[in-house]
This record gives C-alpha cells, sequence and structure tokens, in this order.
C-alpha cells in the first residue's frame, strides 16, 4: 500500500507537470499570434503611408533593412519578406545589454 501511494503520488506530479508545460506552450502560442497580427498591421499602415506620401518614400516591398528575402529555396517557400526586429535603446551605460 505504500508503494502504491508513492506511485500514485509520482503520476499526480508527472500529469501535472505535462499539464503546466501544456498550457504555457498553449499561451505562448497565442501570444506570438497575437505579435504576428500586430506586426502586420503596423507593416500595412507603413506601406500605406509611404504610398500616401507620393510614392518617393517606399522601399519598393524590401524590407527595413535592404530587402533580406527569405524562402525561395527547393522547398517551394517562396519570397517572403522579413524585418528584423528592431530593439528598443536601454537607458544604461553605452555597450551593455541589461
Amino acid at each position: 500500500s505504500h508503494s502504491l501511494f508513492k506511485h500514485t503520488k509520482a503520476i499526480c506530479f508527472v500529469a501535472f507537470l505535462v499539464g503546466f508545460i501544456t498550457v504555457l506552450c498553449i499561451g505562448n502560442y497565442f501570444r506570438a499570434k497575437r505579435a504576428q497580427e500586430r506586426q502586420r498591421q503596423r507593416r500595412e499602415a507603413k506601406q500605406a503611408a509611404a504610398a500616401s506620401a507620393g510614392g518617393s518614400n517606399t522601399m519598393d516591398g524590401r524590407g527595413m533593412h535592404g530587402g533580406n528575402k527569405v524562402g525561395g529555396g527547393g522547398n517551394g517557400g517562396g519570397n517572403v519578406d522579413y524585418e528584423a526586429p528592431v530593439l528598443p535603446q536601454a537607458g544604461g551605460a553605452p555597450g551593455r545589454l541589461l
């Protein structure tokens, strides 16, 4: 009976751990999905603003950093614009990350 209790306790712990990690992964997935949608809306707004400025400021779909194209390999990925994220400037000493 004592061994059965230990096994039950171990099974409950593993089930809790798996559930907790699953909840974290699902939450992270939806957070990333929302961030992707916000980024898409910002990009579309920036492109619309550039187009309404008379086209002199357009980037011809090259993205922010000179047109890094991702994809187009042998797997049929096609050309997808990739904009590298811009990190905010820290208020600390120059050259420090944190």
